[in-house]
């Protein structure tokens, strides 16, 4: 009877074991998710971008963003941004300018939401969750900003545990106003030159440049 029952612990803990070795934490969830999105070479996507005032909508917008490494060019039906790295252009569609700036972290996190997998390492605390997008089985990673003075206070990425890229990510800045960005068509392994993330007056005639630097 104690061989049996020594037996039936030892498989208990055996299984306890495999349980912990097999879980993932949200930094390992992030780590993947990067190297999978550096690893992917250019990444072309669908977007619909959404702004809410409170629990309530302030606007949406449908878009198409091109990311290559630290570089990329977002369209929608309301602007268009380029940055190469550097420096941003933007467009709002019916002005007669365009806008350059150079960017902050926070500032690049709102525009592209691809930038969150450079943001985790350093000023957040993480939390991982499971979850279902669209019938798919994913994980939940929140980050939480340990400094209330940072620009991003908080984002909740869902990203799918198969192709570990991201379905959907909420972002709550320093004045508690969320911004809902979801990913519809995606594909990866693209490459485009260095202009194609660089604002082209000769594309735009007429359109005057205002530099903000």
């Amino acid at each position: 009877m104690m061989k049996i029952k020594r037996v039936f612990m030892t498989i208990c803990a055996a299984c306890a074991i495999g349980a912990t070795s097999f879980a993932q934490t949200a930094r390992q969830v992030l780590d993947q998710t990067a190297n999978k999105l550096k690893n992917s070479g250019g990444i072309e996507a669908t977007f619909e971008g959404t702004q809410f005032k409170g629990q309530h909508e302030a606007g949406t917008a449908n878009g198409h963003i091109l990311v290559q490494g630290n570089k990329f060019k977002i369209a929608s039906n309301a602007l268009t941004t380029w940055f190469d790295g550097r420096t941003q252009w933007t467009l709002l569609h019916g002005s007669d300018e365009v806008n350059v700036s150079n960017p902050t972290a926070a500032e690049l996190q709102q525009v592209n939401p691809y930038t969150f997998v450079n943001l985790y390492k350093h000023g957040y605390n993480l939390k991982l969750a499971n979850t279902t997008y669209h019938g798919k089985a994913c994980h939940e990673v929140r980050m939480i900003a340990q400094n209330k003075g940072m620009g991003i206070q908080l984002i909740i990425a869902v990203i799918d545990k198969h192709t570990q890229l991201p379905y959907s990510i909420r972002m709550k800045d320093n004045h508690g106003e969320w911004t809902r960005i979801r990913v519809g068509s995606l594909r990866t392994h693209k490459h485009w030159g260095d202009a194609t993330f660089r604002f082209n007056s000769k594309d735009h005639p007429g359109i005057e440049v205002v530099d903000l630097r």
